[in-house]
């Protein structure tokens, strides 16, 4: 519902002025293309930093009214909201000559683009025309930085609203990061200001959130919490155990831990003579799940907190706010960004982080390793960034394999490559081809089929160690021969022989795969095609 509804003086005041990057005018008498015109203008608009797309007003200025979307434009807001990404307010507004249709455009979020389901990926404004966003304004853009609220001052901050206990535990973690001993015995004055959470202005939000009493916390950042719930069925709505944190998180930073770890759950197996164990919760990967949401979280966002799910089954951390600018689900294991660049720094200089950045690569690895699959970000909004780590182990033959390879051959596979395998595992389309032929030559992995339609599983070797040679199989398919054999026996049947039955029946083959088949067999003589190029068949030569 939009706050504001236009009035005629300020509709009027609009018509006055000249099509520019803010304000665009289209007659569309009769009808306006939802699916590729809609969303290009209005995301050229918010990339443009906002403005009005009004339907029903002609290129001279001229209300002539629009019947585009007549009783359905109540839908278009939310339609936007799924191809765009934004929030597109759409005003029903009756002038004196007739309906026009008001689209309210917000901005494009600092160090974002805007991406259009229309027919531009990156549509941006050409004089009166819509074009494709160059490479160096898309840089542009998604190079910005928001301004980091964690390095603001925070109004009326003393020293006397920090915690002794927690600065003390500052400096013991400085000093053992850096290997200094004697940081132990700096003030609360030097520690803070070597660690650039105090200026000559005052104290930072950073300083606050890390050394703040709670009632400072409190005070001035009441929704800088941290919640858990645990549930013993992850199904079940309520909660068996709840906890709350408001406080200096130097200080719960080792309970937050403990707390989770108190319902870990150990994961024997044996291999051979030897017994290993995985724990569902693995420390290095929660620790740095809770410190990313504490690092990267938007602290602009009221009434929501960091908010912890646990089971027997999965961790799952939620952090207000989207993703940091320039970071994408598609880019997030391998770019580095910031959004609060004091916090992370402070961070990374006390040993909290490694790296100031995303750091998820290592979660996403250690799962891997651990038979766990991948962990999940695809529950993440705009609004919402929703890590989910599984605890349970879905397949330690993968790890097993995995170890063999390495130890046999000798050889070292990068996160990347082992992410990707992980996703040939998952049967999830190859990413990246240029692991493909070292794969194969390790033989980790094999093709089916062949040409664009080529498609990769694990190896023979790997369902024998499991078992399941018999899987494999089916994996694997009916080799050509085998599917000639089958496509004779059908037609012989005399059952209805198009080339889209056997498309169908052999899903495993592409299309021109299956051309390819039955031209074949036609050359040897064994069948012959009679009818129309469409709705011909396909007989059996006598």
């Amino acid at each position: 519902m939009l706050i504001k509804s236009t009035s005629l003086e300020e509709f009027n005041k609009w018509l006055t002025h000249h099509e520019d990057a803010h304000l665009e005018f289209k007659k569309a008498a009769i009808q306006f293309d939802k699916d590729k015109d809609l969303p290009d203008y209005c995301a050229a608009l918010a990339n443009e930093g906002g403005g009005k797309l009004i339907l029903g007003v002609t290129d001279e200025r001229i209300v002539v009214g629009t019947k585009a979307f007549a009783g359905k434009y109540n839908r278009l807001s939310n339609e936007l909201l799924d191809k765009l990404g934004i929030r597109v307010d759409v005003e029903e507004f009756y002038h004196p000559q007739g309906r026009v249709l008001i689209f309210h455009v917000p901005s494009r979020p600092t160090g974002n683009v805007i991406k259009s389901s229309g027919r531009h990926t990156y549509p941006m404004r050409a004089g009166e025309s819509l074009v494709e966003m160059d490479t160096g304004t898309l840089k542009r853009m998604l190079n910005e930085t928001q301004p980091d609220f964690t390095a603001e001052m925070v109004p009326g901050l003393s020293l006397d609203d920090l915690s002794p206990s927690a600065i003390q535990r500052l400096n013991d973690k400085w000093a053992k990061k850096s290997q200094r001993a004697d940081y132990l015995d700096f003030d609360a004055e030097k520690t803070l200001r070597n660690l650039g959470l105090r200026t000559e202005n005052g104290i930072t939000y950073a300083g606050l959130l890390l050394v703040g009493k709670p009632e400072a916390i409190n005070k001035h950042l009441s929704d800088a919490e941290i919640i858990f719930e645990w549930r013993n069925n992850p199904k079940q709505i309520h909660h068996d155990f709840r906890k709350n944190w408001r406080d200096p998180f130097v200080e719960v930073d080792d309970e937050i831990w403990k707390t989770i770890n108190h319902r870990n759950i150990r994961m024997p197996f044996q291999e051979g003579f030897f017994q290993r164990e995985i724990w569902a919760f693995d420390e290095k990967s929660i620790r740095e799940a809770v410190h990313n949401a504490v690092m990267h979280r938007d602290y602009t966002f009221k009434s929501r907190s960091i908010f912890i799910k646990a089971s027997p089954e999965a961790f799952t951390i939620e952090s207000p706010g989207g993703l940091p600018p320039g970071i994408t689900l598609e880019n997030i294991l391998y770019e580095r960004a910031w959004r609060n660049r004091n916090i992370a720094e402070a961070f990374e200089k006390i040993g909290f982080a490694e790296r100031s950045g995303q750091g998820l690569d290592d979660i996403f690895e250690q799962a891997i390793r651990d038979g766990k699959g991948l962990p999940d970000l695809t529950k993440s909004t705009k609004d919402t960034v929703r890590l989910s780590i599984p605890a349970q182990i879905k397949d330690k033959d993968f790890i097993l394999y995995l170890e063999r390879i390495i130890n046999e051959r000798q050889v070292l596979l990068s996160f990347e490559e082992i992410y990707e395998l992980e996703k040939i595992r998952e049967f999830q389309k190859i990413e990246k081809p240029e692991f493909r032929d070292k794969f194969i030559n390790l033989g980790i992995i094999e093709p089916i089929g062949k040409g664009r339609g080529t498609k990769y599983i694990l190896s023979s070797r790997y369902y024998e160690t499991i078992g399941q040679s018999g899987k494999h199989t089916r994996l694997k398919g009916l080799n050509r021969n085998q599917i000639k054999e089958l496509i004779v026996n059908h037609i012989s049947e005399g059952k209805p022989a198009h080339r889209n039955d056997f498309i169908t029946g052999f899903s495993e083959c592409s299309p021109q795969d299956i051309s390819n088949i039955l031209q074949e067999l036609r050359k040897t003589g064994r069948i012959f095609f009679k009818g129309a190029r469409k709705s011909g068949q396909w007989f059996l030569t006598k």
